[in-house]
């Protein structure tokens, strides 16, 4: 199935093309909502009393994904303070790092993406640290998800944790703004990718191909992009997976002032980003077969008039997704969330589909007490 396909189909979005010119270049903090429509009248269908024998069995590593991320969120702020003091990271200290995270992306990819989605929701606002840490996490899935070798995980991992550096060296009140900025200041921001460069040149050994991805992950397929107004030819395709993960965490995440997409929105806007020639489109393919077009944390109502939140993704079957059904048609919570994986048929023979994506702060549901409750249960 194509992305157009998908994005047409099944996402219930009207897309005029003649307008792709007013996606900018980098997230905007406004988006369409989806189409509001209500559930068929349907038979209330009777909750299973036991999670379904066909959702995948916890593995044991998913107690210690938590702790995996805590280590290297402080191994990342430690790096990122000594850029501060002009101190570059060696290779090894940043190879050591990517090489923990690749070994659970690997092992438990599940569980990672899962943690990913938890912080996000934890988070008020987005460090450079952690931004560098969820990009360099999601561009391994990415890698992985595409086949690349182990050299090229490597390279693009380190390169992902380190594409921000360059922000060391300008004012930190005009980094922390960085999303209303223009003119002079925006000009200015943009020299982030040679100063990173430029920094992490200092280090002897640092591998040509993660300053490639320091310096071109701003660069766009059309030759929109900065510093360079590189042609799609001319990028460096490790670069341009990490350019494009940069892109979506940054719509996903709050920044300053300006608020968090919903992950599907998201989704959406990575979809006209390649309709406008931004990103390859089968690069932009490649990030929605690694997350889903309903990525985990998405909260969305079913056919059935049950509500759920999406707990994990089938690359085969991105439309069907594993979820936790957490209400019943008429809103009232379910004692015990049932988990469903809809690319199965449900024990009890209700067929279940998304209907709709919905808006946690507008449903008031905290979607982070269900996916912890997800990996709790798994540990």
């Amino acid at each position: 199935m194509t992305i157009k396909r998908i994005a047409i189909e099944q996402l219930m979005v009207s897309i005029d093309t003649s307008k792709g010119s007013d996606l900018p270049s980098e997230p905007s903090a406004t988006t369409q909502h989806l189409t509001s429509q209500q559930p068929p009248n349907a038979d209330v269908p009777a909750p299973p009393d036991h999670t379904p024998e066909h959702m995948p069995e916890a593995k044991p590593e998913n107690h210690s994904v938590t702790a995996i991320y805590a280590q290297a969120q402080e191994a990342v702020e430690r790096i990122f303070e000594d850029l501060e003091r002009g101190i570059p990271p060696s290779p090894e200290a940043t190879k050591a790092i990517v090489s923990n995270v690749l070994s659970q992306v690997l092992n438990n990819r599940a569980a990672m993406t899962t943690q990913l989605a938890i912080q996000k929701i934890k988070q008020f606002d987005r460090s450079l640290t952690t931004h560098a840490l969820d990009t360099c996490i999601l561009s391994l899935v990415v890698a992985v998800e595409s086949g690349l070798d182990q050299t090229a995980q490597e390279q693009i991992g380190m390169g992902a944790l380190l594409h921000d550096a360059g922000y060391v060296r300008l004012p930190r009140n005009l980094v922390r703004k960085r999303e209303e900025c223009s003119g002079q200041d925006k000009t200015l921001l943009e020299q982030h990718c040679k100063l990173g460069v430029a920094l992490l040149s200092e280090q002897p050994g640092m591998h040509e191909g993660v300053l490639c991805i320091v310096r071109e992950h701003h660069e766009r397929s059309n030759g929109s992009g900065f510093p360079a107004k590189l042609g799609n030819d001319q990028i460096f395709h490790l670069a341009q997976i990490v350019g494009i993960v940069d892109f979506y965490d940054g719509m996903v995440s709050r920044r300053g002032t300006r608020q968090a997409m919903i992950p599907h929105d998201a989704v959406r806007q990575l979809f006209l980003a390649g309709e406008q020639g931004l990103f390859e489109k089968s690069l932009v393919e490649l990030l929605i077969r690694s997350i889903g077009v309903y990525p985990v944390g998405s909260l969305v109502r079913l056919n059935t008039g049950e509500q759920a939140v999406v707990i994990g993704v089938n690359p085969q079957q991105r439309l069907k997704p594993l979820i936790k059904v957490t209400t019943d048609p008429q809103g009232g919570s379910y004692t015990t969330p049932i988990d469903i994986d809809l690319a199965t048929p449900s024990p009890d023979h209700t067929i279940r589909t998304v209907l709709r994506v919905l808006d946690p702060s507008k449903e008031r549901v905290n979607i982070g007490i269900h996916l912890d409750q997800g990996l709790s249960r798994a540990a």
